[in-house]
């Protein structure tokens, strides 16, 4: 027998008790859920929560973004899209996207630029947890990501929020809804993603913190708790 074949049982075992523990919170989960959804917004539009000048920034167009395709997935998945694009005339352009959901049911999750990048045809280069502090102390999980298609390299940071969770995995979405569940929730969702175009990645990492910090500084309470949640609303 090769080392190989002696660690498979092992993977196998452990994605099965992985795959059966997340079936079994979902389960009850499922079976307590609240009929009704918890409402962030109440008649306010998320394209006004937002400012359309940041610092040198100015918002010229909202296209010329990458999007996941535009089917009834997409649809069904998000209440609410903002997408920005903003020029500056001393720093690189950077674009802006936030994709609200009023409701995460666990079956239809927010789209990771993991996936929808790869989709519009670019290849990943790079991915790493970039944190970012965004005021009282929270720390977002931020992630990092390098990318490149045939005629042009993007880079990106980008968090979710689910509830009051900030999941990183495709397996920390489903607990952070079926916890929202258990507890009476039927948890909202939001996906940030900042992007821009830049030479190298140290630059482009120092311009889209930079952006959001500034854009941060100018949101209301409402539009943080979009963002973040309870735990990065002012008191």
């Amino acid at each position: 027998m090769t080392d190989d074949q002696a660690r498979a049982p092992v993977f196998d075992r452990r994605t099965m008790i992985v795959g059966g523990a997340l079936a079994a919170t979902s389960l009850v989960a499922n079976l307590r859920r609240p009929d009704i959804p918890f409402r962030m917004l109440h008649g306010e539009k998320l394209d006004d929560l937002f400012p359309k000048k940041v610092g040198n920034w100015e918002c010229e167009s909202n296209s010329g973004l990458v999007l996941p395709p535009r089917d009834q997935l997409r649809d069904r998945i998000y209440n609410s899209l903002v997408t920005r694009f903003y020029s500056s005339p001393t720093d690189l352009p950077v674009m802006l996207l936030i994709a609200y959901s009023g409701t995460q049911d666990g079956v239809l999750q927010v789209h990771r630029p993991e996936v929808c990048y790869p989709a519009a045809g670019y290849e990943l280069l790079e991915n790493h947890f970039e944190p970012l502090a965004v005021g009282r102390g929270l720390i977002v999980p931020a992630h990092f990501i390098s990318t490149r298609s045939s005629s042009r390299r993007e880079q990106l940071i980008y968090w979710t929020r689910i509830g009051n969770a900030f999941p990183t995995r495709w397996w920390e979405q489903h607990v952070a809804v079926a916890q929202e569940n258990l507890i009476g929730h039927v948890p909202d969702g939001v996906l940030i993603r900042v992007s821009t175009a830049a030479i190298d990645d140290l630059q482009a990492i120092a311009v889209l913190k930079h952006f959001t910090l500034a854009m941060l500084a100018l949101l209301s309470p409402l539009a943080r708790r979009v963002l973040f949640g309870e735990a990065g609303a002012p008191a």
